[in-house]
């Protein structure tokens, strides 16, 4: 197979030629669309259905942990007994829960948590799927990563400015210096601060986005070409070595996403 070439490619090519013939002559033009750093990322439909079996997944992973942790008489509140699907799903965002309560504190987590443990879960499952032979993990493609990184960049500046209004923006600003008579606060370095804040949080979707493509697309590329060399035995290191790299980039996106968050609830009268 090619580096594009998976198992729903493989099992059903007329349907999948077709459905990417359809995309090409469709009115956003999907797969020609070129655009500076987006020209050579090579961005096709395959990683949409990955990211389609993840969408799946997760669906019906929920459902299994609402019916087996909220449908027994303990109604969730003793986990799962078996390590079964429901009692994993339980652990991560368990696991998920505490990380994000040690930098937004147990409230503000429990206000993001559907938000965070979502992002974390996706983000896992994509990667995982470039451990299984035949599947390609979505989140190897800059544009997935980057829809990803943008979404994190609106939600954490629309909370910003829905939690402290206008305030939000001193967080641009830099220190303010007061004066005493009549108490009122200038941002003396806004001049330097504003150009510089701007910069960084620009620069934030581009990190995270960069980041993750980059670890993912070298893992997927290193633990494939030693499965093609020798399949058997010699994998097996490459591919708990991937696992780490799938759950780093995991905490590192959710992690870095729960800061961004934390800096956007903080009070502009702090800084």
């Amino acid at each position: 197979m090619g580096d594009h070439d998976t198992l729903y490619t493989v099992l059903m090519p007329e349907f999948w030629a077709r459905l990417t013939n359809q995309a090409e002559q469709s009115v956003f033009g999907i797969r020609r669309w070129e655009w500076m750093m987006f020209g050579d990322t090579h961005y096709s439909l395959i990683h949409v259905a990955a990211a389609v079996i993840t969408v799946v997944f997760l669906i019906i992973a929920a459902l299994r942990w609402r019916q087996d942790v909220l449908g027994n008489k303990t109604e969730g509140v003793v986990p799962p007994r078996e390590w079964r699907l429901p009692a994993m799903l339980n652990g991560f965002v368990n696991a998920t829960f505490n990380m994000s309560a040690d930098v937004l504190g147990e409230e503000d987590t429990k206000r993001w948590l559907p938000f965070i443990g979502t992002l974390a879960l996706f983000i896992f499952i994509c990667n995982i799927q470039g451990l299984v032979p035949g599947l390609l993990p979505a989140t190897d493609t800059l544009k997935t990563n980057l829809a990803l990184a943008v979404m994190v960049f609106v939600i954490y500046n629309v909370v910003g400015v829905y939690t402290n209004g206008l305030h939000y923006l001193a967080h641009f600003l830099g220190p303010s210096f007061s004066f005493k008579p009549g108490g009122l606060k200038f941002p003396w370095l806004f001049w330097l601060m504003l150009p510089i804040e701007i910069v960084s949080h620009i620069a934030r979707p581009v990190s995270l986005s960069l980041r993750l493509m980059g670890n993912m697309l070298a893992d997927h590329k290193v633990v494939g070409a030693v499965l093609v060399l020798v399949p058997l035995l010699v994998p097996v290191p490459f591919m708990l070595l991937g696992v780490m790299v799938a759950i780093i980039q995991t905490v590192v996106f959710t992690l870095l996403t729960v800061i961004y968050l934390s800096l956007a609830l903080e009070h502009a009268e702090e800084h």
